[in-house]
């Protein structure tokens, strides 16, 4: 009997987990479609390609350069990131980035990070958890990033286009987890228990989670060990420049031009779009708040607004999925391979 009710209750706990992805999933496919409707709702095709077919090929080319290159910018900090750890060399960082965004692209669940995480692990000597925790940290460089860049557009455009508060707290909590990350050790210091020698959590179920966070851990506080921590601030601001001129010369591809601040606004805007469940490659989110934002704060009017969404949401999608498709069916690893237990153990 006791046997039976360990079955069905392991059963009914694979039945959540399904329901629970399928749920996020499915709302995230209505939020997509949702802003579908918003930003192409009374759309006229012809017209729109009308102005597609006569966008600017060397802007849009040059829009397309530049982001991949970026790219390249962000192995070269994951490298720095990871060098206290271990070494990657460009080829594994590089491909493993194209893989994470493909796997962002096209995979439901948001699976690019932990696929990112998984590649590297299988192409070097780090465990899949401690590449996950450099990408952490990666997320977190990023976030002060974005902080600058509302800073800068704050002081350019002191317009009412955000409410101060929310500013505020991003910054803070930029500064914040920035600040727990160099000093991690000093507070973990503060508490006088060991996790993992706690009796209660020694079931094995828990000490591997446990395991598991530790190891990301180690991997997010690695840049405690570097000395080159204002070169990394330094990558992290030429990578945001590059995405901001990416997306000034996409504007520009479809005879749009905005002011270097005006620009800001936008990617911070779409950047925000994107955290929101939606669809993969943020399909619809990303639409509404490029037509939201350029129709609503800078008079561009409907249809152009809606041909540079199609765009620029192409020029930072597409490549990716091509680029991050070759590395993926080139490597060792399967969709199937990427799954907690897996992570969890290794």
């Amino acid at each position: 009997m006791n046997l039976y009710s360990n079955h069905l209750i392991l059963m009914l706990k694979r039945l959540l987990i399904y329901v629970n992805r399928y749920v996020k999933l499915i709302i995230g496919i209505c939020i997509s479609v949702v802003g579908l409707y918003y930003a192409f709702i009374g759309i006229d095709f012809t017209q729109l390609w009308t102005i597609i077919k006569q966008v600017d090929l060397f802007y849009g080319f040059l829009a397309l350069f530049i982001i991949i290159f970026s790219n390249v910018v962000r192995t070269i900090r994951w490298q720095i990131l990871a060098k206290p750890i271990d070494e990657i060399s460009f080829k594994p960082g590089f491909s493993a980035i194209m893989i994470g965004y493909f796997g962002n692209s096209v995979l439901p669940f948001r699976m690019g990070e932990f696929l990112r995480a998984y590649i590297l692990a299988e192409k070097t000597s780090l465990n899949a958890p401690t590449a996950f925790g450099t990408i952490v940290i990666e997320r977190i460089l990023d976030f002060v990033g974005l902080s600058l860049l509302i800073l800068l557009a704050i002081i350019a455009y002191p317009a009412e286009w955000i409410d101060q508060k929310i500013i505020i707290g991003v910054v803070a909590l930029s500064i914040g987890a920035f600040a727990f990350l160099f000093y991690f050790n000093e507070i973990k210091k503060l508490f006088p228990f060991q996790m993992d020698k706690m009796k209660y959590l020694n079931k094995n179920p828990a000490l591997k989670i446990i395991t598991f966070f530790s190891k990301i851990i180690s991997g997010a506080i690695a840049i405690r060990s570097t000395n080159k921590v204002m070169l990394i601030l330094l990558y992290t601001i030429v990578i945001w420049a590059m995405y901001c001129l990416s997306t000034y010369y996409a504007l520009m591809s479809t005879g749009i031009t905005l002011k270097w601040y005006q620009v800001c606004i936008l990617l911070i805007s779409t950047t925000f779009a994107i955290s929101i469940p939606a669809a993969p490659a943020y399909v619809g989110t990303y639409h509404a708040a490029v037509v939201y934002v350029l129709t609503s704060f800078f008079a561009i009017n409907q249809l152009d607004a809606q041909a540079s969404a199609i765009l620029i949401h192409a020029i930072g999608t597409i490549p990716f999925i091509i680029i991050g498709a070759w590395y993926f069916i080139n490597s060792s690893v399967s969709i199937k391979d990427i799954n907690q237990k897996k992570i969890i153990n290794n």
